[in-house]
């Protein structure tokens, strides 16, 4: 009688860990919620005039410090794009790298997805190269040094350019102007991360073809956080104080025009 009733006692805790094992594998998993995208579009201008590259008709635009000029090359990189919603949630775009180019069409446009469904305010930027992607070697794709956007592993992406000719008041003839902003370390990095408030919600579902429009104004470029006068400032093509001016003037020049859910 004793051995059996040691048995049946041994027995026992045995099939309740057997039966709580069980159970917790039969627990359902979550699945994943409603995922879907939003198309970005970039337009740009020069104050209210859409960007338009060379002119063979004269000057087409004017700074706010009267200097006479035309475009010839405008682009830029936008990374680590996030989607806020009202409560301050964020949905980060992975490996969320895009050249932004004037000059192609293709490059002005495109989709950001595995969104979660639902309503956002607000968009975030980084203008330029996060620090991490700046040293990690050869890049493919948007950050391929083949397209022009790079200096040297020391000195890492370039972040934005602007070439074009203007005015020379001094001698009356033309000039050219040339912006290369790069530097991604110290006290002159140029990388800048905005937040755009959107002009209404954007809603995000399943089967939706949700966008907003993006409008960088290059005026912006001259006048901000820094006056730059064409006459004394026209060529900037390395790191330092006259590139983190000129990027924080271009991190002025965006913001969001249009929502369409």
């Amino acid at each position: 009688m004793r051995f059996k009733a040691l048995l049946f006692a041994a027995v026992i805790p045995a099939a309740v860990l057997t039966g709580c094992s069980k159970d917790s594998k039969n627990e359902p998993v979550a699945e994943p919620g409603p995922a879907g995208k939003a198309a970005f579009h970039f337009e740009h201008y020069a104050g209210n005039t859409p960007l338009s590259l060379g002119n063979s008709q004269g000057y087409v635009y004017n700074t706010p410090q009267g200097d006479q000029f035309n475009v010839t090359m405008y682009k830029y990189y936008v990374s680590n794009i996030k989607l806020v919603k009202a409560d301050g949630s964020e949905y980060a775009e992975p490996e969320s790298y895009h050249l932004v180019n004037q000059a192609e069409a293709s490059s002005l446009s495109f989709d950001v997805a595995g969104i979660p469904a639902g309503s956002y305010t607000a968009v975030k930027l980084l203008l330029g190269v996060d620090s991490t992607r700046n040293v990690s070697g050869a890049q493919t794709g948007a950050l391929d040094p083949a397209l022009g956007m790079f200096w040297a592993w020391s000195t890492g992406y370039i972040m934005a350019k602007v070439e074009g000719d203007f005015l020379k008041t001094s001698t009356n003839a033309n000039a050219v102007f040339s912006f290369h902003l790069g530097g991604f370390t110290g006290k002159n990095s140029v990388l800048n991360e905005i937040t755009l408030p959107l002009p209404q919600e954007l809603a995000v579902g399943d089967n939706t073809s949700s966008s907003l429009t993006l409008k960088s104004d290059l005026l912006k470029w001259f006048n901000g956080f820094a006056p730059i006068d064409l006459q004394t400032l026209n060529q900037v093509g390395s790191a330092g104080v006259e590139a983190f001016d000129l990027a924080r003037n271009f991190s002025y020049s965006f913001s969001v025009t249009k929502v369409q859910n």
